[in-house]
């Protein structure tokens, strides 16, 4: 169950809108740390939100909540071992995102979609199987019958409300604790619910997405992007407006490896074996990621991407902070609260 700390809930929304810091060659408006990484102007104004954050409770509070995922399996009839992810707390580390900002690594690598999910590099460059989770509660699942496993599922998760869902109900759906079985309500005795914030502050998403929307719109952009789609064609690779585009035709192979392959019989069993792609056809998409991630790499730089776009960027978030002054002020006090009182 993922947490929903303030920051990690802003963090989404202005990845939303592309307003993550930016790594690389800095602007005039741009604040450079002593770690080297170049913050926006919204980045660097809620980075007090962002260092809130006490990596240590948040690992305490998943081991709380999946005791209390436990005792509530045990209240419904079932055996439950609580799952331990403390592999999975690892915090941001500055030096990442400048060595993958690298030809070195985007050669090595392309945009990275097949790296972690695939394989890790050994130390003499061979390729190891990444560590695999296991589910402690696979061979008791196992064990029971179809309709308990069933059952097991519903108790945990609360019912399947997705399976017949349309696409428009889906983007619309709202999730409920109330209906997610043990690991909703664990979840909301942790992580209680702030009480409506997101809706109080959905005018300012919106100003968000306007912001967003009269980047993508600015002529220094637009020339920016042409430039750019002129160099990819040039290197063989034609119909990119933006270098979105490339990452979008990397991912869409990247899905249709998994389009047609079926799946088990038991889809909600977490150590499900799902079916494969041959490993010749992951290989030859992973190298059409790395060909193409280092041709967007190259163009990039030649046009020099990173220092004209934050030019535009940067000035327009300095913008949008005098023009919003009084709502940010207000969702970063608000924000500021709800991660003490957590």
């Amino acid at each position: 169950m993922t947490t929903r700390h303030p920051a990690l809930r802003l963090t989404a929304a202005l990845a939303a809108v592309g307003l993550l810091a930016l790594t690389a060659c800095s602007g005039d408006d741009a604040k450079t740390g002593p770690d080297g990484t170049t913050t926006s102007p919204l980045g660097e104004y809620f980075a007090e939100i962002d260092s809130t954050y006490d990596e240590a409770e948040g690992q305490r509070q998943q081991v709380e909540m999946e005791n209390l995922v436990a005792e509530c399996m045990v209240d419904a009839g079932f055996e439950y071992i609580p799952q331990d992810y403390s592999g999975s707390f690892t915090a941001f580390d500055p030096e990442d995102a400048e060595d993958q900002n690298t030809e070195e690594w985007v050669t090595k690598n392309g945009y990275g979609m097949y790296y972690d999910s695939e394989t890790e590099e050994g130390d003499e460059g061979e390729e190891e199987p990444a560590d695999e989770w296991v589910d402690p509660n696979a061979d008791y699942v196992a064990s029971l019958s179809e309709s308990a496993q069933a059952a097991f599922y519903e108790a945990l998760n609360g019912p399947d409300v997705w399976s017949d869902m349309t696409e428009e109900e889906m983007e619309t759906y709202e999730w409920n604790w109330e209906d997610g079985g043990c690991y909703g309500w664990a979840s909301n005795e942790v992580y209680p619910e702030s009480g409506g914030t997101d809706a109080e502050f959905e005018p300012l998403f919106d100003a968000f997405n306007e912001m967003y929307e009269s980047q993508m719109n600015a002529p220094e952009l637009k020339t920016l992007h042409s430039e750019w789609s002129s160099c990819m064609a040039d290197a063989g690779y034609t119909g990119f407006a933006t270098p979105d585009d490339a990452q979008t035709a990397v991912m869409d192979e990247y899905n249709a490896l998994y389009e047609d392959l079926g799946e088990p019989e038991n889809p909600e069993d977490p150590n499900a074996v799902w079916p494969e792609p041959s490993t010749e056809d992951r290989k030859a998409a992973k190298q059409n990621d790395i060909e193409t991630a280092l041709a967007d790499f190259r163009c990039k730089e030649s046009v020099d991407w990173t220092e004209r776009e934050q030019k535009v960027t940067f000035a327009i978030e300095e913008q949008f902070i005098k023009d919003h002054q009084a709502e940010l002020e207000a969702y970063k006090a608000s924000m500021m609260e709800e991660s003490a009182a957590s």
